[in-house]
């Protein structure tokens, strides 16, 4: 125990990260057919749905864009949250809790900065598959306007960062498999449907709107926006910068987490 508390400093070496990523690739690779449901059908009917279903009722929304054109970068980076949440929230707590690969991992030369490092990657990854199957499909459809909506990839890259360190730290707090639900419930479902995605945060009541705008989706969804109209402003420079902040502290929080309740 000695041995492996000295080994838990926030450090890491990119070749163990890569290890843990490539733990859970391999184990994707075998049901890759069932997984790809939530990957690309489940945010496509989403997709459908709202801009095509709702959307015939809904005049332009902004500007001169039609809702289709307004929800599509907005569903795009929105669901970039679900894969990476789930991963590294339900999927973490099993791997930890019900099949103790956490254990087995960190027995290993692989460190507990390492071994979160890896878990969101891992979540980032599932993150970007999502959002590139996504983004294909709303461009196939005519809904993205600028070539620079190619830039929603590393965006959603990022939000899988984001949302993946956030789920690691709830899966290193729940206490019981049953309470980590409430990840999804409370936190989850407000934060995808008051982030701008379906409709603009000015709509909002003036005391709701800073709320919204604090949310760590919000300003992902306001960025994938601007990149697929080509409208950027100092605004978009804002939102990615909060979501690199979000990031940067969510996986030392996670680390710490993770360190308290496997080691201490």
């Amino acid at each position: 125990m000695a041995t492996l508390a000295m080994r838990t400093g926030l450090d890491f070496r990119p070749a163990n990260v890569y290890g843990v990523w490539l733990r859970h690739w391999l184990a994707f690779k075998g049901g890759w057919l069932v997984d790809s449901t939530a990957i690309v059908i489940e945010p496509l009917f989403v997709l459908l749905a709202v801009g095509f279903g709702i959307g015939k009722f809904v005049e332009d929304i902004q500007g001169n864009l039609s809702y289709q054109e307004f929800v599509a970068p907005g569903i795009i980076a929105a669901n970039a949250m679900w894969p990476a949440l789930f991963n590294c929230s339900w999927g973490a707590y099993q791997r930890m809790e019900n099949h103790k690969i956490f254990e087995t991992m960190i027995s290993a030369p692989v460190n507990l900065s390492e071994l979160a490092a890896g878990e969101i990657v891992w979540g980032a990854t599932r993150a970007a598959m999502t959002t590139a199957a996504v983004l294909l499909v709303a461009t196939l459809l005519g809904l993205i306007n600028s070539s620079l909506a190619i830039l929603i990839l590393p965006l959603g890259f990022l939000v899988g960062l984001v949302f993946g360190g956030m789920g690691l730290v709830y899966a290193s707090i729940a206490p019981t498999q049953h309470s980590m639900m409430l990840i999804f419930t409370l936190i989850g479902t407000p934060i995808f449907f008051f982030s701008g995605a379906f409709f603009p945060i000015a709509s909002l009541h003036t005391g709701l709107q800073p709320i919204a705008w604090a949310m760590p989706l919000t300003g992902a969804v306001h960025v994938a926006r601007g990149l697929s109209t080509g409208d950027l402003g100092m605004s978009h420079l804002y939102g990615l910068l909060y979501m690199i902040g979000l990031a940067s502290v969510f996986y030392p929080l996670s680390f710490m987490l993770l360190r308290r309740k496997l080691i201490i």
